[in-house]
């Protein structure tokens, strides 16, 4: 249990300075974006960076359940489906699959939605 949360904490570290890498990237590229591509950058960098804080904060619990841990990693999961998608569109990287962005949606709103249950749950607190 202990390596995951070391290992969770790492990855959201790392998408802290994604954020960071991201926003001043966006400001860089600013002038070529139309405001489409624009809004798809700031919408995954927004996410990006409130998941990474999320992520954090739930990383620091003591003793945390299997459920809290199942949240942790369809967050993961989610947050590499939409930002690597949208970024990558925007930027032409490859691997490319705009189906991948609302799956990747659909995850993270499961991650909020089992925290949701989590806290109605004995094992949890």
């Amino acid at each position: 249990m202990k390596f995951f949360w070391s290992a969770s904490n790492s990855f959201s570290a790392l998408y802290g300075a994604a954020v960071v890498g991201l926003a001043a990237a966006l400001m860089h590229l600013w002038a070529g974006l139309d405001s489409k591509e624009f809004g798809r950058l700031l919408s995954a960098i927004s996410i990006l960076a409130f998941h990474t804080l999320a992520l954090m904060v739930i990383g620091r619990q003591p003793d945390s359940a299997r459920l809290i841990k199942a949240v942790a990693l369809f967050w993961h999961l989610g947050l590499w489906l939409f930002v690597w998608t949208l970024c990558a569109g925007v930027l032409k990287l490859p691997l490319y699959n705009s189906a991948l962005a609302p799956t990747g949606g659909q995850i993270l709103i499961i991650g909020w939605l089992m925290l949701a249950i989590s806290a109605w749950r004995k094992d949890v607190r």
